[in-house]
């Protein structure tokens, strides 16, 4: 079977939103579990009632989150990559 240039790049073209799309989902995934660790050690307050599950968060946790991650892990994470940490094995 063979197929025109014009096809071949409507099907590379296709394969890139379905690629683009797990990792947007992927993204989301790793995104919930990271607050939820941040909520687990409290290092992140979460808006909701004791009784809360946990898997859906208002837009305030997730902007918690995004401030402690900002202000406390990337200037550590900075700071390890300069001392040359990734060569610590």
């Amino acid at each position: 079977m063979k197929i025109t240039r014009t096809q071949l790049r409507q099907i590379i073209k296709e394969e890139r939103v379905k690629l683009s799309e797990g990792y947007k989902e992927m993204e989301m995934q790793l995104v919930d579990e990271i607050v939820d660790l941040l909520v687990e050690r409290g290092a992140v307050k979460s808006s909701g009632d004791p009784g809360y599950d946990g898997a859906l968060y208002d837009d305030d946790v997730y902007q918690d989150a995004l401030d402690y991650l900002r202000d406390a892990i990337v200037p550590t994470l900075k700071d390890l990559a300069g001392a040359g940490a990734w060569e610590r094995k």
